[in-house]
């Protein structure tokens, strides 16, 4: 009578060839992943843009006034035409108020989708670069809670010039 159960020898190379198989299979995965997280960041990127961008077109059509202080009855522009925040109540062209002005401005030209805060908490966080005049945004839902220097992923933003680019060390771009 035939035996219904395997042999050692059998379960022996089957265990072998699934472990060769994890081998190559898991970087690989993990590549998809890295991947996947960039081009994540990038799009939002691009919607983060695309929203600047919109504000520019209506304080344009607005005639190009200069500094607006609640443009729309609650985003501030700069002088030349850029997002600074939102109800920041003084007239400089620094963004927002401290630290809060970057991810207020964030979360209103995204509808908080995703979020962005001062904390590791967020979708994002946000920080004001020195001299006020940008915003750098560290990508946070993918679990990464390196500094910003350090940070994995990030979106970079300078109301100068309604610049937005990509930055982190997938990149080759530090974020600070």
């Amino acid at each position: 009578m035939p035996s219904k159960g395997f042999t050692m020898v059998e379960l022996t190379v089957v265990v072998v060839i699934l472990g060769v198989i994890a081998v190559f299979a898991l970087p690989r995965f993990l590549s998809f992943s890295r991947d996947a997280q960039i081009n994540a960041n990038q799009a939002t990127a691009e919607a983060f843009e695309a929203a600047l961008d919109s504000a520019h077109l209506k304080w344009q059509t607005e005639g190009a006034p200069g500094r607006i202080q609640d443009l729309d009855g609650t985003i501030d522009m700069s002088s030349l035409g850029w997002p600074i925040g939102t109800n920041k109540g003084s007239g400089n062209d620094n963004v927002g108020r401290g630290a809060a002005g970057c991810y207020q401005l964030w979360n209103y030209l995204m509808n908080d989708s995703p979020s962005a805060i001062n904390n590791a908490s967020a979708d994002y966080q946000s920080y004001r670069r020195a001299g006020g005049s940008a915003c750098t945004y560290i990508y946070r839902a993918g679990g990464d809670e390196s500094g910003r220097g350090q940070a994995d992923l990030g979106i970079y933003y300078n109301s100068l010039d309604g610049s937005v680019t990509t930055c982190g060390q997938w990149l080759g771009e530090g974020c600070n």
